[in-house]
């Protein structure tokens, strides 16, 4: 069906438990790690009509700090988000470095159809479902003969 990271949607964890580790690493050992894994950036995936939505949370990145690629039946979507330097924090809980997000797409997306948009730091992918796949009204014949 459809993968997102190495885990299945349905995941039984918390989707903070990212969040939750860190901030275990952050009591046991005085900081936190946020560049172990790289910047996280949470996505959401729906179904409507004919098509099919993936939305990814970037606030604060430009179109030109995203790629977006399509390889081998997966939607990629990678990124940087890049720390000011010289700026030693008080407290921090933004998340910097590099992130990759992998969606395995169903065999029913057309490729071909894929438009994306970056809005109020949301990028919003829309893919729509292969002409065949897509739902289709029969429209019934009445074989009565009027009298």
């Amino acid at each position: 069906m459809l993968n997102t990271r190495t885990h299945k949607l349905g995941f039984p964890f918390s989707a903070n438990l990212r969040s939750d580790l860190d901030d275990a690493f952050g009591q046991l050992f005085g900081k936190s790690f946020p560049n172990v894994e790289g910047a996280y950036s949470p996505l959401s995936v729906w179904e409507e009509d004919s098509k099919y939505h993936i939305a990814l949370d970037v606030p604060g990145m430009k179109k030109d700090e995203l790629s977006l690629d399509i390889q081998d039946g997966h939607l990629i979507l990678t990124g940087e988000r890049v720390s000011v330097e010289d700026r030693e924090y008080l407290h921090n809980e933004r998340r910097y470095g590099k992130f990759k997000r992998v969606v395995q797409l169903p065999e029913w997306v057309d490729p071909g159809s894929v438009t994306a948009t970056l809005e109020a730091g949301v990028l919003t992918v829309v893919l729509e479902k292969k002409l065949e796949m897509q739902p289709k009204r029969i429209e019934i014949q009445d074989v009565t003969k009027p009298e």
